[in-house]
C-alpha cells in the first residue's frame, strides 16, 4: 500500500537492480501454474509477509524485490483503455492508493532485464507490457509482450496454466480475452503488419472460430465483438456464425445472452450493408425480449423488458404496427407497477427545531415576522452539495453502484440516471442523483422543522391579507409592478393554508419574474426567429440553457442551483412542468417540495429588500 504523504518513497520502490543480483526472483512463484498474475500476487505477499516476520529480514535484497514484484503482480489490468492499461487495484478517499504504472518509471531497466530472464510467462507479460508502456522505444518488449499472452492463451486453453478459481471448463475464460485485447492494443501501435501483430489477429480468427464450433454463448459474444471491432473477418460471416449458435441454443440459455448475440448479429449485418438481415436479427431480439417479459411476475421488470423491446425495433420500417402494439402493452403493464412499490419511512424528530422557531416568531410583529421567515434557511453552495455527493459516493459505492430508473405515478419511466461507475471519476449523473435525495430530506427538514411552524405562528398572530403582501411587494424588484397584486393573493393563499392556491399562482409567476430581473439587468431575453422576423420570450427551460451565467450573476449560482433542482430539473420534482401540465395530485401542493417551493419565491420577493427594513 501506498504511504500517505507524497514525498515519502513508496514501500514497492525500494527495489535496485543491484537487489537482483544473484537473486533469484522467481523463487516465490517456482511452482505457481497461475494463468493471472492474481495468482502470483499471492505468493510474493506471503513471501514478503514472511521477511517482514523476522527480524532485520524486512528490509533486504530479498524483501525489497518481493515488495517490488508484489505491487507490479497487483496492478489492476483493464486492457480496454488503450492509454491506461494498468491503474490502482485501491484508491482510498484519503488518497492512499496501491502501485500504478507510472510508480515505475524509474525501473524501466530493471523491470527489461527482469523480463529478460524470467521463465515465468505470466510474469514476463506483465513485465514486458508495463515496460514497454513506460518507455515505447523498447519495441522488443512490445513484441514480446504480445507473443507471450498468445502464449498465455494456448496454455489456457490446454490446461497447462489454472485460474484459482476453476469452473468445469476453463478454456475460454474472460481472462483470455482480456489477454488477445491486449495484445491486439499494442500490434495496433506497434505496427499492425508486423509478425506478433499478425499472429494476434489470427489468434482472435481461431478463437472465434473455436468458441463458435463449441456454442459457448459468452465467449461466443466476447470474441465476435472484437472480430467485428478489429474487422479481420467479413461482417457477413460474423454474423452467420452468430446465427448459426443462436439456431442451436443449448437448455437454459440466459435470454440476456440470447438478446446480446442477436444484437451483435444485427450489428455484422449492418457493417455489411445487408439491411433486411439486420432488421431481421433486432425482431428477432425484441421478440426474446417480450418473451421474457411474458414469463416474469415483476411488473417493472416486465415494462422495462417491454420498453427495449420498443427501443430494438427502432428504424424497421415494416415493425410499425408492432411497436404501436408493444406501446399498449407497455402501458398495461406499467399500470401494475404501484403494487410493487413500498415505502420506506425513516422518522425525524423536527419537535424542537419548529419550537426554537415558534419561540423565535411569538413576540414579533407583523412586518418583522415576514421578513425573518423569508431567511429561514438559505440556498446551498453548489459545489458544497457536490463535494458532499462525492463524499458519500465514495463511503457508500453500493449505494450507487447500479444506474436507476425514475416512475412516474402511472409507471412511467421519466428518468434515468446512470451508476457512479468505477474507480475513475464519478459519472455526473450519478452525483446529480445523490444531490437530488440529499436536497430533498433537506427540503423536508426546512419544510416541516421551520416553513410550516412559522407559517403557522405567524397567521395565528396575525392578520394577512392582500393589502398587507402588495404594501410591501411594490417595492420589490423581483415583482413586476403590473403583477403585485397577483404575487399578493398568492402569498395570501400561502399563509391562509390554501397550498394548492398558492402553488397554481405562483409557480407560473416565477418564470416571467426571472425575465423581468434579467431585462432590469440590460439582459435581452427574446428569442429572433430569422425566417420570420418575430420574437417570442424565453422560457426559464430557455433562461437556464442559455442564460445561465447572466442567472449566476445576477441571483448568484446557489438560489439559480436551489430553482433548477426545485422547479426544473427531473432528478427533483420538477414542479414547474407537473404544475404547466396539470399532473400533481390532490396532496402534492400540501408536500414539503411545494412548501419549499413557495417559500423560496417569497424569499426572492423580499431578499432584495432587506437592507431596506429599517427605512
Amino acid at each position: 500500500m501506498a504511504q500517505g504523504a507524497a514525498h515519502e518513497v513508496y514501500l514497492w520502490l525500494r527495489a535496485t537492480p543491484e537487489d537482483l543480483a544473484g537473486l533469484d526472483f522467481e523463487t516465490p512463484i517456482a511452482e505457481s501454474d497461475a494463468a493471472d498474475c492474481t495468482g502470483l500476487v499471492d505468493h510474493y505477499r506471503a513471501a514478503s509477509q514472511a521477511l517482514s516476520a523476522v527480524s532485520d529480514a524486512g528490509d533486504t535484497p530479498s524483501a525489497r524485490v518481493w515488495d517490488f514484484l508484489w505491487a507490479l503482480t497487483a496492478l489492476h489490468f483493464k486492457p480496454a483503455d488503450i492509454n491506461e492499461p494498468f491503474g490502482p487495484m485501491m484508491v482510498l478517499s484519503n488518497g492512499t492508493r496501491s502501485a500504478i504504472p507510472a510508480d515505475f518509471r524509474g525501473h524501466v531497466a530493471m523491470l527489461a532485464d527482469m523480463a529478460a530472464t524470467t521463465a515465468n510467462i505470466v510474469l514476463k507479460a506483465r513485465l514486458s507490457d508495463v515496460c514497454w508502456l513506460l518507455d515505447r522505444r523498447r519495441v522488443t518488449l512490445g513484441t514480446t509482450a504480445i507473443s507471450t499472452y498468445l502464449s498465455i492463451i494456448r496454455k489456457i486453453e490446454v490446461g497447462e496454466l489454472r485460474f484459482g478459481f476453476s469452473v468445469d471448463d476453463d478454456r475460454f475464460r474472460h481472462e483470455s480475452y482480456q489477454y488477445l485485447l491486449r495484445a491486439l492494443g499494442i500490434g495496433r501501435t506497434i505496427g499492425w503488419n508486423k509478425p506478433e501483430a499478425l499472429a494476434a489477429r489470427q489468434t482472435l480468427v481461431d478463437m472465434r472460430k473455436r468458441v463458435v464450433s463449441a456454442c459457448a454463448l459468452v465467449p461466443v459474444y466476447w470474441f465476435s465483438s472484437l472480430d467485428l471491432q478489429f474487422g479481420e473477418s467479413d461482417s457477413a460471416e460474423i454474423a452467420s456464425d452468430l446465427e448459426e449458435v443462436l439456431a442451436n441454443l443449448p437448455a437454459g440459455a440466459s435470454y440476456q445472452v440470447v438478446v446480446d448475440l442477436w444484437r451483435l448479429a444485427a450489428q455484422a449485418y449492418h457493417r455489411a450493408k445487408r439491411d433486411e438481415d439486420k432488421y431481421r436479427c433486432q425482431l428477432e431480439a425484441a421478440e426474446q425480449l417480450v418473451t421474457e417479459a411474458g414469463a416474469t411476475t415483476s411488473a417493472m421488470l416486465a415494462s422495462q423488458l417491454i420498453a427495449n423491446a420498443i427501443a430494438e425495433l427502432h428504424g424497421i420500417p415494416s415493425a410499425k404496427a408492432r411497436r404501436l402494439a408493444l406501446r399498449h402493452q407497455l402501458i398495461d403493464t406499467q399500470a401494475n407497477i404501484a403494487d410493487e412499490m413500498s415505502t420506506f419511512v425513516q422518522k425525524i424528530d423536527l419537535s424542537e427545531l419548529a419550537q426554537k422557531i415558534r419561540d423565535g416568531l411569538a413576540p414579533l410583529g407583523l412586518f418583522d415576522s415576514l421578513f425573518v421567515f423569508a431567511v429561514l434557511d438559505a440556498s446551498p453552495e453548489p459545489v458544497d452539495l457536490e463535494r458532499e455527493a462525492i463524499e458519500n459516493i465514495r463511503k457508500h459505492p453500493l449505494s450507487s453502484i447500479f444506474g436507476a430508473a425514475h416512475h412516474d405515478d402511472e409507471g412511467k419511466v421519466v428518468h434515468r440516471t446512470a451508476a457512479a461507475g468505477g474507480l475513475g471519476d464519478i459519472d455526473p449523473s450519478a452525483i446529480r442523483r445523490q444531490v437530488a435525495q440529499a436536497e430533498s430530506i433537506r427540503r423536508h427538514v426546512v419544510a416541516s422543522g421551520k416553513i410550516e411552524p412559522a407559517r403557522q405562528i405567524t397567521t395565528n398572530q396575525h392578520y394577512l391579507s392582500d393589502d398587507i403582501f402588495a404594501a410591501i411587494f411594490q417595492f420589490s424588484p423581483f415583482v413586476p409592478p403590473d403583477l403585485v397584486a397577483t404575487f399578493a393573493r398568492g402569498f395570501a393563499r400561502f399563509f391562509q393554508g390554501d397550498h394548492t392556491g398558492a402553488l397554481y399562482i405562483l409557480t407560473p409567476l416565477l418564470e416571467n419574474s426571472l425575465r423581468y430581473v434579467l431585462k432590469l439587468h440590460g439582459h435581452d431575453v427574446t428569442i429572433f426567429d430569422n425566417a420570420t422576423q418575430t420574437q417570442q420570450d424565453r422560457t426559464i427551460s430557455s433562461l437556464y440553457e442559455q442564460m445561465r451565467s447572466e442567472l449566476d450573476a445576477v441571483f448568484t449560482a446557489p438560489i439559480t442551483e436551489d430553482i433548477d433542482r426545485v422547479f426544473l430539473t427531473k432528478d427533483g420534482p420538477s414542479l414547474r412542468h407537473a404544475v404547466a401540465h396539470g399532473l400533481l395530485h390532490d396532496r402534492t401542493p400540501y408536500g414539503a417540495d411545494s412548501l419549499y417551493a413557495c417559500w423560496l419565491i417569497f424569499r426572492l420577493c423580499l431578499l432584495p429588500l432587506l437592507p431596506h427594513r429599517g427605512s
